[in-house]
């Protein structure tokens, strides 16, 4: 892979949508001052943090259990307003996302890095580990304060920094839309499959697998 500079960067946001090369990142606030500037060696896009937050929240049951019913248990959905803030305890983390929606082209995938000014408070930002080729809608990050006191976040601040990738010997090509996220615009919990289906697809009986509410209320 090749890591994509700042004029095939703005040659591809400028291309019409139809164009399968046509890369979208919008809103685009500081188009001026991320993709305009006068060195050569921007190869990055500044992104903004979004006005939606996903909190944790204590499930039903005194564990995590990864099920296709655990992102209703597991979080709370609130929205902070332009202006406002979301505090974050020390060493707890929350589900944020980016206040810009991408469309990816067939040919680009891409990765998040938080930016070293966010970075040295201590505020650890991570998405999937990978943005594959095709995404579309604003990109979920986890959020961690790996820090010793609260974390204030104002949704619209710069917070991560998006590297885009030409895949080799690829060209881009139009496709249609797959896998569990599609064109998510608010931050998303994990989507699960149930162990026993899950562990069914490589053979594990169905009698094999063990629930952990079955145990729990045995226990009780």
């Amino acid at each position: 892979m090749s890591v994509l500079a700042k004029r095939e960067i703005k040659r591809r946001l400028e291309l019409e949508i139809t164009n399968p090369e046509s890369l979208v990142i919008t809103p685009l606030l500081e188009r001026t001052t991320t993709l305009d500037k006068s060195s050569d060696d921007t190869d990055s896009i500044d992104l903004r943090l979004g006005a939606y937050f996903l909190l944790p929240q204590v499930p039903p049951v005194p564990f995590t259990y990864p099920c296709k019913n655990s992102a209703k248990q597991s979080h709370i959905r609130v929205h902070v307003p332009l202006g406002s803030y979301l505090v974050v305890p020390a060493h707890e983390t929350v589900l944020g996302s980016t206040l810009e929606f991408i469309k990816l082209p067939s040919d680009l995938s891409g990765e998040i890095l938080t930016k070293s000014s966010v970075a040295r408070t201590f505020t650890v930002i991570e998405t999937a580990p990978w943005i594959h080729p095709c995404y579309r809608g604003c990109l979920t990050l986890e959020i961690a304060n790996a820090s010793n006191t609260p974390l204030i976040l104002y949704p619209g601040r710069l917070i991560a920094q998006l590297i885009l990738m030409k895949l080799l010997e690829t060209e881009a090509q139009e496709s249609k839309l797959f896998g569990k996220y599609l064109a998510p615009v608010y931050p998303e919990a994990p989507i699960f499959d149930d162990p026993i289906d899950d562990l069914g697809r490589i053979g594990v009986p169905k009698s094999q697998v063990r629930s952990p509410y079955q145990e729990s209320s045995s226990n009780n």
